[in-house]
C-alpha cells in the first residue's frame, strides 16, 4: 500500500512540474527570440557568441521562476484560475521590466519599444493559455484527494472546510472534535484518532493537543499519509530556534529576536532610501488626495494616532484621514467594521481600497518609528485588550512596526488576533531579506488583485483600525 502510494505521489508530481516547466519555457521563448534577433545585435554590434545568449536567457528564465515562485504562481489546485493568471501577469511583467532596464543600460539609449511590447503581450497570451488549459485539466486527471480533519476550534474548522478551493481539491471524509476523546484512556485516544485516519490521504490537524497531534504525525509519516499541521505560537516560536548538541544531546536555543547588526544596518538603509525615493514620486498623487479630501469634507488632511512599535514604544502614526472627524465620539476606540463602516468618507472608501490612506507612513519610515516590513503598529488601547485574553500578544514588540507585514498579505481583514499574532510571529521566526521582499511583492499583487468570494482576502489587517 505504502508503494503505490509513493508511486502515485511520484507520478503526480512529475505530472505537476511538467506542467511547470512549460509554462516557464513558453513564456520565454518570446524573450529569448528577440534578444536573438533583435536586442544583441543593437547591443554588440553584431553577432553574439551562442553561450553569451545562452547565458541572458538562462539568468531570464531564473528570473521568471523567482518571480512566479514568489507569487505562488503554479499553484494549481489552492487558487483559482483568475488569480493563478494574475499571479503569473505579474511574474511577466516584473520580469520583462527589469530585462529591459537591462536592455536599456547596455544600450545606453532607449531601446525600440514594439518589440518589447510584443513580446510582453504574447506572453500573457501563452499565460492565459496554460491557466485555461492546465487546471482544468489537472482536476480531470487527478481525483479529489480524501481529506479528514482532526480539530478543537470550530472556527478554525469553517475556516478551511468551507474555502472554495478546499471542496474543490479534496474529498472531505469526515471532520471529528477532538473533545470527543480528550478525557478517554491513552489507548483508546490511540485507537480513535488511527479508526479516524486510516483510510485518508491527507490529514488536517487544527489546534489540538500537543500529544494528540504527535500521535497523528507519527502515524502520517509512516503510512504516506500527507498531513497539513495548524502550528500553535511555541511551535512558531521554535522555528527561530538554534540547533547544536550539548553533553552528547540534541539541543535547541530558543530566545528573544536578536536580528545581526549587519542585517539591521542595511534594512535600516534599505527602508530610509525606498522610502525616501518612493515619497518623492508620489508627492502628485498624495496633492490629489489632499486637495480631494478638503473637498470632501473640509477637515483636517493627516489624522495622528498613537500606535506601538519595537519594545511597546508608543509613536504618533501618519494617516490620510478617511474617517469623519467624530468617528469615535460615542464609541472610544475600536476597529473599524471594514468597507460597509458609516463613518468612512467617500475619499475614504477609495482611500483604504487602494491603501493610499497609508502614504503618510512613509514619514513614518524615514524618522525610524516604522520599517517597510514588519508587524503592523497597533494602537495602546487596542494591543492591551488582546492582551488580556492573549498575552503572548506583546511577542509582536519584538521588531519595530512594518508598513506591510506577513499577517497583510497572507490574512484577511476578518482573521482573529490568534491568528493575526501567528503570522506576524511567523515573520519573525523566518525575517531576513529575502522574506523582506518577498512580503513587499506579495504586498502589490494584494493591492491590485481583490479576490473573489471563498479565497482569502486582500484585507488590511490590524491597520484598518479607526481615524
Amino acid at each position: 500500500m505504502d508503494q503505490e502510494k509513493s508511486r502515485s505521489r511520484f507520478w503526480h508530481d512529475l505530472a505537476v512540474r511538467s506542467v511547470k516547466l512549460l509554462n516557464i519555457l513558453l513564456v520565454c521563448v518570446p524573450f529569448a527570440y528577440i534578444w536573438q534577433v533583435y536586442y544583441s545585435k543593437q547591443v554588440y554590434g553584431g553577432e553574439f557568441p551562442l553561450t553569451g545568449n545562452l547565458a541572458i536567457v538562462l539568468v531570464y528564465v531564473l528570473l521568471y521562476a523567482i518571480c512566479t515562485r514568489t507569487y505562488d504562481a503554479f499553484q494549481i489546485s489552492q487558487v483559482r484560475k483568475s488569480e493563478l493568471f494574475f499571479s503569473q501577469l505579474i511574474a511577466i511583467v516584473l520580469t520583462d521590466t527589469v530585462s529591459f532596464i537591462v536592455i536599456f543600460a547596455l544600450l545606453r539609449s532607449l531601446p525600440d519599444l514594439f518589440m518589447f511590447i510584443a513580446c510582453v503581450m504574447l506572453q500573457i497570451l501563452i499565460s492565459l493559455i496554460w491557466c485555461l488549459t492546465v487546471a482544468p485539466l489537472y482536476f480531470r486527471i487527478f481525483k479529489k484527494r480524501k481529506a479528514v480533519v482532526i480539530y478543537d476550534s470550530i472556527h478554525n474548522l469553517n475556516e478551511i472546510t468551507k474555502h472554495v478551493m478546499f471542496t474543490r481539491s479534496y474529498e472531505l471524509l469526515g471532520a471529528y472534535d477532538i473533545d470527543e476523546v480528550k478525557a478517554s484512556p491513552e489507548n483508546e485516544r490511540v485507537r480513535w484518532l488511527i479508526d479516524r485516519i486510516k483510510g485518508a490521504q491527507v490529514v488536517f490537524v487544527m489546534e489540538i493537543p500537543s500529544h494528540e497531534r504527535n500521535i497523528i504525525l507519527k502515524y502520517c509519516v509512516e503510512n504516506s499519509i500527507s498531513c497539513y499541521d495548524e502550528p500553535k505560537i511555541g511551535d512558531i516560536l521554535m522555528r527561530s530556534s538554534k540547533q547544536f548538541y550539548m553533553y552528547n544531546l540534541p539541543m535547541v536555543l530558543v530566545e528573544r529576536y536578536y536580528p545581526s547588526p549587519e542585517y539591521m544596518l542595511i534594512k535600516r538603509l534599505i527602508d530610509i532610501i525606498m522610502a525616501s525615493v518612493a515619497f518623492v514620486i508620489l508627492i502628485p498623487i498624495s496633492l490629489i488626495l489632499v486637495l480631494a479630501i478638503k473637498i470632501d469634507d473640509g477637515g483636517p488632511v493627516i489624522y495622528r494616532q498613537k500606535r506601538l512599535t519595537k519594545n511597546g514604544r508608543v509613536f504618533n502614526m501618519y494617516k490620510f484621514r478617511s474617517m469623519r472627524l467624530d468617528a469615535e465620539k460615542d464609541t472610544g476606540a475600536v476597529l473599524s467594521s471594514g468597507k460597509n463602516d458609516p463613518r468612512i468618507t467617500k475619499i475614504g472608501r477609495f482611500m483604504r481600497k487602494t491603501r493610499l490612506d497609508e502614504l503618510p507612513q512613509l514619514i513614518n519610515i524615514i524618522k525610524g518609528d516604522m520599517s517597510l516590513v514588519g508587524p503592523r503598529p497597533e494602537r495602546p488601547e487596542i494591543a492591551e485588550r488582546y492582551a488580556k485574553d492573549l498575552p503572548e500578544f506583546r511577542l509582536r514588540l519584538q521588531v519595530r512596526a512594518g508598513l506591510t507585514g506577513y499577517a497583510q498579505v497572507y490574512g484577511r481583514y476578518d482573521s482573529d488576533p490568534y491568528d493575526k499574532l501567528c503570522m506576524d510571529l511567523h515573520y519573525i521566526a523566518n525575517a531576513g531579506f529575502v522574506e523582506d521582499l518577498r512580503i513587499m511583492f506579495v504586498t502589490f499583487k494584494r493591492i491590485l488583485f481583490k479576490e473573489p468570494e471563498g479565497c482569502v482576502d486582500a484585507g488590511n489587517g490590524m491597520e484598518e483600525e479607526d481615524d
